[in-house]
């Protein structure tokens, strides 16, 4: 007799054995069809090893448009997301602006009354736009030459965040420094940041240090420590003085090793933008008396002399949940929240749940990137998103800009080989303890099915981690639509 799934999971979860880490997902013979309970089985077993029950697992799976899920396990606990955060976020920005909307930054011109080849001010009112890179300003000072403008008195450039909001309340310390959470104003430019490269020279010498970009190179002075040695006993580390703008960094590195690269975050990514566009305007012939970075300003003119636009939403969410870019996702949660400020009394994303008929006591939101350790969501409300999403009027949209299993994103060198590639598109997410993966699982005999698996307070590594979601989701590719199930997928 069939045995009907039963919708909750005994049991805590959590990691793989080095056996299941080494061999994520077998491929030697085709697999034997299972049942809903038999996919159970193999997953209460799996989560009972000991090195895999001393985490918190979060599992949801339900077949798309089914009423029913397929494996429920604490599916409805709130876990720490990670970057599937960034799920909310693009699926709420889908709805809110829809896929053609594009960041517009605006540049206003105000002639001098006494010379004609002279602007009195030129004024950039920045709009958040995180794909805004130096040679994009390249098209301001080409535009003055047209006109016939050789001097600036005074370049504005309009920020309204201040720098004690760049950051995320919530974000950890010493995350900051680094260029994967960098300060997120409105005037961004090169994704505020700039990677550093040390490479070592003879026994005895500091490591070289060389920059991706002088100008913002310029904002620290550094301390170098580091050295070459045959035998490194210390690691390099970067410690960062935002406040005194230095850079000390200590470490060794051996005489044949290979150049470590770090990005690093800007202490002051207005100031960055301002001397780019300066320096970019000197060098087409543009001289500039004074540059001012101002918080508020109203336009100078009715009519901007040009506008820069970013690419549209539809674009930007890919690089969101396929790169998993916390700078795009969280100059898009900004943008979010502005637009609807007048409505704040409810948050924003508790709002929009309930517009797409969500519950909305399943989730906390604190950032939109997935950084924050404070987010929270339930593998439910997750699944419930993408499934009200996959079937919206953006469906295809929003599920082309996940990643695919073995070709592209944070997936490309997950799942190749196997018989899920290019058969799974999904988020990933990892913090220090975390690791998830929530997404859609195609061409399967149960059709689409919508996933969340979530893994909180883990001590195991990452790779070991994914090794048993991988396992996971091996197993639901072969679930067959058995009679008892289906019976209860009816009622």
């Amino acid at each position: 007799m069939l045995r009907c799934y039963s919708p909750v999971i005994a049991g805590l979860m959590v990691g793989v054995s080095p056996l299941l880490a080494a061999e994520t997902v077998p491929t030697a013979s085709p697999p034997a069809p299972l049942c809903p309970a038999d996919l159970q089985d193999q997953i209460e077993q799996q989560l009972q090893r000991p090195d895999l029950a001393r985490a918190q697992w979060g599992i949801f799976m339900q077949p798309l448009g089914a009423a029913t899920p397929l494996i429920a396990h604490q599916a409805d606990k709130l876990f720490i997301p990670a970057s599937t955060q960034k799920l909310v976020t693009t699926g709420i920005a889908l709805d809110v602006l829809g896929p053609d909307f594009q960041f517009q930054t605006p540049i206003y011109a105000k002639r001098s009354p006494y010379h004609r080849h002279q602007l009195q001010t030129l004024q950039i009112i920045s709009s958040g736009d995180p794909t805004l890179q130096p040679a994009d300003l390249v098209a301001i000072g080409t535009r003055l030459k047209t006109i016939g403008i050789r001097h600036i008195q005074q370049l504005q450039l309009v920020d309204p965040i201040p720098p004690e909001q760049h950051h995320r309340p919530s974000w950890e310390w010493d995350d900051l420094q680094y260029g994967y959470a960098p300060a997120v104003n409105q005037a961004i430019l090169a994704g505020n940041q700039v990677t550093l490269t040390l490479t070592p020279q003879t026994v005895g010498e500091p490591l070289q240090m060389s920059w991706s970009e002088a100008i913002a190179a310029s904002q620290w002075q550094v301390v170098n420590l580091t050295r070459t040695v045959v035998n490194p006993q210390s690691s390099l580390q970067i410690q960062q003085n935002r406040r005194q703008r230095t850079l000390t960094i200590r470490g060794e590195l051996g005489p044949d090793a290979n150049p470590d690269q770090t990005r690093l975050a800007l202490p002051d990514p207005a100031q960055y933008f301002l001397d780019t566009l300066s320096h970019q305007l000197h060098q087409q012939g543009i001289s500039v008396a004074k540059t001012q970075l101002r918080q508020q300003s109203r336009p100078l003119s009715t009519r901007p002399l040009l506008t820069l636009q970013s690419p549209p939403l539809s674009a930007l969410i890919q690089t969101i949940n396929q790169d998993s870019n916390n700078l795009y996702a969280e100059a898009l949660w900004n943008q979010l929240l502005q637009s609807h400020s007048s409505q704040a009394a409810t948050p924003l994303g508790k709002r929009r749940l309930q517009a797409l008929g969500i519950p909305d006591t399943s989730l906390r939101i604190r950032d939109g990137s997935g950084l924050s350790r404070q987010n929270l969501i339930s593998p439910r409300t997750l699944v419930q998103l993408l499934s009200v999403l996959a079937q919206s009027p953006h469906a295809s949209t929003y599920r082309e800009s996940l990643a695919l299993a073995g070709e592209s994103g944070t997936l490309k060198n997950r799942f190749r080989d196997s018989p899920l590639a290019g058969k799974i598109q999904a988020k990933t997410g990892t913090l220090t303890g975390v690791v998830t993966l929530a997404g859609f699982q195609t061409e399967i005999p149960l059709g689409t099915l919508v996933f969340s698996i979530i893994v909180n307070n883990s001590d195991l590594a990452p790779s070991v981690l994914r090794a048993a979601m991988d396992q996971i989701l091996h197993w639901s590719a072969q679930v067959t639509p058995c009679e008892a199930h289906l019976n209860r997928l009816g009622d």
